[in-house]
């Protein structure tokens, strides 16, 4: 992945010369961001499994801190509303309880993103994505992402963090992805101390439930 990042970047800024040229037909120009595309779908593989990979080293060091997970989570929320309008999702915020722990800013956010674009990806047109973030007793964060997308079947579920896995191919030709957002999700949960797991019900919804530990120690105002 380290070796493919050079030219991945060296055609990305080759093919947005050429769309910036005027004398392109609407062909050209259809055709050149259609390569665009894959292109950056092709570098986001590459981060993904650099990232996994480096992960897997023990290369990553997180940078944690006390932080207000409720706060993280108000931000992505914004930004999954974002995400939705377009494809006519509508993104609630079901519960957002005060819950203070300790970890990287950075990757709790890139976590929740993950789970936020999953699930307004794999939705109906028109559908729901509640996100909700509870104390669940004393010592754990609870974190939920519930879409109303076709669901998982019984028999993949086990398999939905596995690399590059994307389920049923008829289902997801239509998405863009590259079967590596809930390994990274998990990754990023495990290195938090957590838990993560997907509980589906075909054709109605599937929730996702991230479980973190509550800090001992509120953070600093």
């Amino acid at each position: 992945s380290h070796e493919l990042k050079t030219p991945l970047t060296v055609m990305h800024g080759e093919l947005e010369t050429e769309l910036n040229e005027r004398n392109l037909s609407a062909t050209q120009r259809e055709r050149l961001a259609s390569q665009l595309d894959e292109i950056q779908r092709l570098t986001k593989i590459v981060d993904g499994l650099t990232l996994l990979t480096k992960a897997d080293a023990g290369q990553i060091a997180l940078k944690t801190e006390p932080l207000a997970f409720d706060e993280v989570v108000h931000d992505v929320f914004a930004d999954a509303q974002i995400l939705a309008k377009p494809v006519n999702i509508c993104v609630t915020l079901d519960a957002c309880e005060p819950t203070h722990i300790r970890g990287d800013r950075h990757r709790l956010r890139q976590l929740l993103l993950n789970l936020a674009d999953n699930a307004i990806k794999y939705n109906h047109p028109g559908g729901t994505v509640n996100i909700a973030l509870r104390r669940a007793g004393d010592a754990t964060a609870q974190l939920t992402v519930t879409n109303t997308g076709a669901g998982i079947a019984a028999e993949i579920l086990p398999h939905v963090f596995n690399r590059f896995f994307r389920g049923d191919a008829s289902h997801n030709s239509v998405v863009v992805g590259c079967g590596l957002g809930l390994s990274i999700a998990q990754w990023i949960t495990t290195a938090h101390h957590g838990s993560i797991e997907i509980r589906s019900v075909p054709s109605k919804q599937t929730t996702v439930t991230v479980c973190l530990p509550l800090a001992a120690e509120q953070p600093p105002a």
